[in-house]
Protein backbone atom coordinates (compact mmCIF):
# COMPACT_ATOMS: atom_id res chain seq x y z
CA UNK A 1 0.00 0.00 0.00
CA UNK A 2 1.30 3.45 -0.93
CA UNK A 3 2.86 5.54 1.82
CA UNK A 4 2.00 8.76 0.04
CA UNK A 5 1.09 11.69 2.27
CA UNK A 6 -2.65 11.82 2.90
CA UNK A 7 -3.02 15.53 2.09
CA UNK A 8 -4.67 15.11 -1.30
CA UNK A 9 -7.47 17.11 -2.89
CA UNK A 10 -9.42 15.88 -5.91
CA UNK A 11 -11.88 18.81 -5.81
CA UNK A 12 -10.00 22.05 -5.36
CA UNK A 13 -9.00 25.26 -6.96
CA UNK A 14 -11.62 27.71 -8.24
CA UNK A 15 -9.76 30.89 -9.21
CA UNK A 16 -10.64 34.51 -9.90
CA UNK A 17 -9.93 34.52 -13.63
CA UNK A 18 -12.39 31.70 -14.31
CA UNK A 19 -14.88 31.88 -11.43
CA UNK A 20 -16.53 35.23 -10.65
CA UNK A 21 -16.91 34.48 -6.93
CA UNK A 22 -13.32 33.29 -6.37
CA UNK A 23 -10.69 35.60 -4.89
CA UNK A 24 -7.20 34.65 -6.10
CA UNK A 25 -5.59 33.74 -9.44
CA UNK A 26 -4.78 30.15 -10.26
CA UNK A 27 -0.98 30.39 -9.71
CA UNK A 28 -1.64 31.60 -6.15
CA UNK A 29 -3.78 28.54 -5.44
CA UNK A 30 -1.10 26.19 -6.74
CA UNK A 31 1.56 27.91 -4.63
CA UNK A 32 -0.72 27.61 -1.59
CA UNK A 33 -1.17 23.89 -2.25
CA UNK A 34 2.60 23.42 -2.28
CA UNK A 35 2.95 25.43 0.94
CA UNK A 36 0.20 23.30 2.56
CA UNK A 37 2.13 20.11 1.83
CA UNK A 38 -0.50 18.73 -0.55
CA UNK A 39 0.98 15.94 -2.65
CA UNK A 40 -1.73 15.67 -5.32
CA UNK A 41 -3.95 18.62 -6.15
CA UNK A 42 -6.82 18.32 -8.60
CA UNK A 43 -7.75 21.72 -10.03
CA UNK A 44 -11.47 21.70 -10.81
CA UNK A 45 -12.77 24.93 -12.32
CA UNK A 46 -16.46 24.97 -13.20
CA UNK A 47 -17.52 23.73 -16.60
CA UNK A 48 -19.00 26.33 -18.95
CA UNK A 49 -22.75 26.82 -19.11
CA UNK A 50 -24.36 27.16 -22.49
CA UNK A 51 -27.44 29.30 -21.92
CA UNK A 52 -27.79 32.82 -20.53
CA UNK A 53 -30.56 31.74 -18.15
CA UNK A 54 -28.09 29.42 -16.42
CA UNK A 55 -25.63 32.21 -15.66
CA UNK A 56 -25.40 33.96 -12.30
CA UNK A 57 -26.39 37.58 -11.83
CA UNK A 58 -22.81 38.57 -10.93
CA UNK A 59 -21.55 37.07 -14.19
CA UNK A 60 -24.13 38.96 -16.19
CA UNK A 61 -23.19 42.16 -14.37
CA UNK A 62 -19.60 41.62 -15.51
CA UNK A 63 -20.81 41.32 -19.09
CA UNK A 64 -20.01 37.64 -19.34
CA UNK A 65 -21.87 35.47 -21.84
CA UNK A 66 -21.93 31.71 -22.51
CA UNK A 67 -19.36 32.32 -25.25
CA UNK A 68 -17.08 34.13 -22.81
CA UNK A 69 -17.44 31.26 -20.31
CA UNK A 70 -16.40 28.76 -22.97
CA UNK A 71 -13.40 30.87 -24.02
CA UNK A 72 -12.33 31.25 -20.39
CA UNK A 73 -12.63 27.49 -19.93
CA UNK A 74 -10.32 26.88 -22.88
CA UNK A 75 -7.79 29.36 -21.46
CA UNK A 76 -8.05 27.59 -18.12
CA UNK A 77 -7.08 24.29 -19.74
CA UNK A 78 -4.07 25.94 -21.36
CA UNK A 79 -2.94 27.72 -18.19
CA UNK A 80 -3.18 24.55 -16.14
CA UNK A 81 -1.00 22.70 -18.65
CA UNK A 82 1.62 25.43 -18.21
CA UNK A 83 1.40 25.40 -14.41
CA UNK A 84 1.75 21.62 -14.35
CA UNK A 85 5.07 21.91 -16.17
CA UNK A 86 6.30 24.75 -13.94
CA UNK A 87 5.44 23.00 -10.67
CA UNK A 88 6.18 19.43 -11.74
CA UNK A 89 9.03 18.94 -9.25
CA UNK A 90 6.97 20.25 -6.31
CA UNK A 91 3.47 18.84 -6.68
CA UNK A 92 1.34 16.60 -8.88
CA UNK A 93 -1.33 18.79 -10.45
CA UNK A 94 -4.32 17.02 -11.97
CA UNK A 95 -6.31 18.68 -14.72
CA UNK A 96 -10.02 18.42 -14.07
CA UNK A 97 -13.28 20.34 -14.04
CA UNK A 98 -16.54 20.37 -12.11
CA UNK A 99 -19.71 19.72 -14.07
CA UNK A 100 -22.70 21.82 -12.99
CA UNK A 101 -25.51 19.54 -14.24
CA UNK A 102 -28.10 21.89 -15.62
CA UNK A 103 -30.90 21.23 -18.09
CA UNK A 104 -29.52 21.55 -21.57
CA UNK A 105 -29.50 19.29 -24.59
CA UNK A 106 -26.88 16.54 -24.58
CA UNK A 107 -25.21 17.90 -21.42
CA UNK A 108 -23.23 14.75 -20.66
CA UNK A 109 -22.06 14.50 -24.27
CA UNK A 110 -20.87 18.11 -24.17
CA UNK A 111 -18.95 17.54 -20.95
CA UNK A 112 -17.29 14.38 -22.22
CA UNK A 113 -16.45 16.10 -25.50
CA UNK A 114 -14.71 18.95 -23.65
CA UNK A 115 -12.83 16.41 -21.55
CA UNK A 116 -11.49 14.68 -24.66
CA UNK A 117 -10.82 17.82 -26.68
CA UNK A 118 -8.88 19.66 -23.99
CA UNK A 119 -7.12 16.67 -22.45
CA UNK A 120 -8.65 16.69 -18.97
CA UNK A 121 -7.69 13.96 -16.55
CA UNK A 122 -11.12 13.56 -14.95
CA UNK A 123 -14.48 15.15 -14.14
CA UNK A 124 -16.01 16.01 -10.79
CA UNK A 125 -19.73 15.38 -11.17
CA UNK A 126 -21.81 17.71 -9.01
CA UNK A 127 -25.43 18.76 -8.75
CA UNK A 128 -26.12 22.46 -8.22
CA UNK A 129 -29.53 22.61 -9.92
CA UNK A 130 -32.77 20.72 -9.38
CA UNK A 131 -35.54 21.22 -11.93
CA UNK A 132 -33.52 24.04 -13.43
CA UNK A 133 -33.21 26.03 -10.18
CA UNK A 134 -29.97 26.52 -8.25
CA UNK A 135 -30.16 24.93 -4.81
CA UNK A 136 -26.97 26.41 -3.29
CA UNK A 137 -26.73 29.99 -4.58
CA UNK A 138 -29.29 32.10 -2.69
CA UNK A 139 -32.00 31.39 -0.14
CA UNK A 140 -34.55 32.95 -2.46
CA UNK A 141 -33.74 30.47 -5.22
CA UNK A 142 -33.68 27.61 -2.72
CA UNK A 143 -37.16 28.64 -1.56
CA UNK A 144 -38.30 28.66 -5.17
CA UNK A 145 -36.91 25.14 -5.62
CA UNK A 146 -38.79 23.96 -2.51
CA UNK A 147 -41.99 25.55 -3.78
CA UNK A 148 -41.66 23.96 -7.20
CA UNK A 149 -41.17 20.51 -5.61
CA UNK A 150 -44.04 21.00 -3.16
CA UNK A 151 -42.05 20.48 0.04
CA UNK A 152 -38.52 20.39 1.40
CA UNK A 153 -38.67 16.60 1.60
CA UNK A 154 -39.68 16.37 -2.05
CA UNK A 155 -36.80 18.68 -3.00
CA UNK A 156 -34.34 16.49 -1.10
CA UNK A 157 -35.68 13.40 -2.88
CA UNK A 158 -35.44 15.15 -6.25
CA UNK A 159 -31.90 16.27 -5.44
CA UNK A 160 -30.65 12.73 -4.80
CA UNK A 161 -32.52 11.45 -7.84
CA UNK A 162 -30.70 14.10 -9.87
CA UNK A 163 -27.38 13.00 -8.35
CA UNK A 164 -28.11 9.45 -9.47
CA UNK A 165 -29.14 10.54 -12.97
CA UNK A 166 -26.04 12.69 -13.30
CA UNK A 167 -23.73 9.88 -12.20
CA UNK A 168 -25.29 7.40 -14.62
CA UNK A 169 -25.17 9.82 -17.58
CA UNK A 170 -21.78 11.43 -16.97
CA UNK A 171 -19.96 8.60 -15.17
CA UNK A 172 -17.57 11.01 -13.43
CA UNK A 173 -14.45 9.80 -11.73
CA UNK A 174 -15.24 11.92 -8.64
CA UNK A 175 -18.65 12.67 -7.11
CA UNK A 176 -18.69 16.16 -5.62
CA UNK A 177 -20.25 17.20 -2.27
CA UNK A 178 -22.78 14.37 -2.11
CA UNK A 179 -25.23 16.15 0.21
CA UNK A 180 -24.82 19.73 -0.99
CA UNK A 181 -28.56 20.12 -0.45
CA UNK A 182 -27.60 20.45 3.24
CA UNK A 183 -26.04 23.87 2.58
CA UNK A 184 -29.44 25.59 2.48
CA UNK A 185 -31.60 22.89 4.11
CA UNK A 186 -29.40 22.64 7.21
CA UNK A 187 -29.52 19.62 9.50
CA UNK A 188 -33.22 19.22 9.01
CA UNK A 189 -35.18 16.07 9.80
CA UNK A 190 -36.33 15.89 6.17
CA UNK A 191 -32.77 14.92 5.18
CA UNK A 192 -33.14 11.74 7.22
CA UNK A 193 -36.69 10.77 6.32
CA UNK A 194 -37.18 7.27 4.91
CA UNK A 195 -37.98 8.46 1.34
CA UNK A 196 -34.93 10.75 1.25
CA UNK A 197 -32.65 8.01 2.59
CA UNK A 198 -33.98 5.61 -0.07
CA UNK A 199 -33.24 8.17 -2.80
CA UNK A 200 -29.75 8.72 -1.39
CA UNK A 201 -29.13 4.97 -1.18
CA UNK A 202 -30.24 4.51 -4.78
CA UNK A 203 -27.80 7.22 -5.81
CA UNK A 204 -25.01 5.56 -3.85
CA UNK A 205 -25.78 2.22 -5.50
CA UNK A 206 -25.18 3.79 -8.92
CA UNK A 207 -22.09 5.64 -7.67
CA UNK A 208 -20.61 2.36 -6.43
CA UNK A 209 -21.39 0.54 -9.67
CA UNK A 210 -19.80 3.31 -11.74
CA UNK A 211 -16.69 3.37 -9.56
CA UNK A 212 -16.81 7.02 -8.47
CA UNK A 213 -14.66 8.37 -5.66
CA UNK A 214 -16.79 10.45 -3.27
CA UNK A 215 -15.48 13.87 -2.34
CA UNK A 216 -15.09 14.49 1.41
CA UNK A 217 -15.67 18.19 0.89
CA UNK A 218 -14.31 20.48 3.62
CA UNK A 219 -16.07 23.68 2.48
CA UNK A 220 -18.87 23.36 5.11
CA UNK A 221 -16.24 23.66 7.84
CA UNK A 222 -15.55 27.20 6.57
CA UNK A 223 -19.25 28.03 6.77
CA UNK A 224 -19.86 27.06 10.38
CA UNK A 225 -21.04 23.48 9.84
CA UNK A 226 -19.86 20.83 12.27
CA UNK A 227 -18.68 18.36 9.62
CA UNK A 228 -17.74 18.14 5.94
CA UNK A 229 -19.99 16.84 3.18
CA UNK A 230 -21.28 14.16 3.47
CA UNK A 231 -22.98 14.12 6.89
CA UNK A 232 -22.41 11.18 9.28
CA UNK A 233 -25.53 9.19 8.34
CA UNK A 234 -24.57 9.38 4.66
CA UNK A 235 -20.92 8.65 5.45
CA UNK A 236 -22.03 5.48 7.24
CA UNK A 237 -23.89 4.36 4.11
CA UNK A 238 -20.83 5.12 1.98
CA UNK A 239 -18.55 3.11 4.27
CA UNK A 240 -20.93 0.15 4.40
CA UNK A 241 -21.12 0.10 0.60
CA UNK A 242 -17.33 0.20 0.29
CA UNK A 243 -17.34 3.35 -1.84
CA UNK A 244 -13.90 5.03 -1.93
CA UNK A 245 -13.44 8.59 -0.68
CA UNK A 246 -10.89 11.40 -0.99
CA UNK A 247 -10.64 14.98 0.25
CA UNK A 248 -11.70 18.06 -1.65
CA UNK A 249 -11.16 21.57 -0.27
CA UNK A 250 -13.37 23.18 -2.95
CA UNK A 251 -11.23 26.28 -2.43
CA UNK A 252 -12.11 29.70 -3.83
CA UNK A 253 -9.05 31.49 -2.45
CA UNK A 254 -5.45 30.70 -1.57
CA UNK A 255 -6.31 30.83 2.14
CA UNK A 256 -8.86 28.03 1.68
CA UNK A 257 -6.50 25.58 -0.02
CA UNK A 258 -6.26 22.51 2.20
CA UNK A 259 -8.30 24.18 4.93
CA UNK A 260 -10.07 21.73 7.21
CA UNK A 261 -8.10 18.67 6.13
CA UNK A 262 -6.91 17.80 9.65
CA UNK A 263 -10.50 17.99 10.92
CA UNK A 264 -11.77 15.96 7.97
CA UNK A 265 -9.08 13.32 8.51
CA UNK A 266 -10.18 12.85 12.11
CA UNK A 267 -13.82 12.84 10.99
CA UNK A 268 -13.14 9.88 8.70
CA UNK A 269 -11.13 7.99 11.30
CA UNK A 270 -13.85 8.54 13.91
CA UNK A 271 -16.35 7.00 11.49
CA UNK A 272 -14.27 3.92 10.69
CA UNK A 273 -12.60 5.07 7.46
CA UNK A 274 -8.81 4.84 7.52
CA UNK A 275 -7.80 5.27 3.89
CA UNK A 276 -8.32 7.52 0.91
CA UNK A 277 -8.45 6.67 -2.76
CA UNK A 278 -6.48 9.13 -4.86
CA UNK A 279 -6.15 9.57 -8.58
CA UNK A 280 -2.62 9.81 -9.92
CA UNK A 281 -0.99 10.24 -13.29
CA UNK A 282 0.62 7.24 -14.90
CA UNK A 283 2.02 7.04 -18.44
CA UNK A 284 -0.96 7.45 -20.73
CA UNK A 285 -3.65 7.05 -18.07
CA UNK A 286 -5.00 7.87 -14.64
CA UNK A 287 -4.88 5.27 -11.88
CA UNK A 288 -6.44 4.94 -8.44
CA UNK A 289 -4.07 4.67 -5.49
CA UNK A 290 -4.89 3.81 -1.87
CA UNK A 291 -3.42 6.16 0.72
CA UNK A 292 -3.48 5.49 4.47
CA UNK A 293 -4.80 8.12 6.87
CA UNK A 294 -2.81 6.70 9.81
Amino acid sequence: MKRMHWKISLHGGHSSEYCDHAQDPLPALVAAAVDAGISIYGITEHAPRFKTEHMYSEELALGWTPEILLNKFRRYAQELDSLSRIWDSKITLLKAFEAEVIPCDSYADKMLSLKRELGFDYIVGSVHYVNGISIDYTRALFGEAVQRCGSLENLCIAYFQTVRNMAEALRPEVLGHFDLIRKMAGNTSELQSAPVLRAAENALHSIREIGCIIDINTSPLRKGFACPYPAPHFLKMIREKGIPVCFGDDSHSAAEVGAGFETARQYLIDHGIRELTALNKKPGKMEKETVLLQ
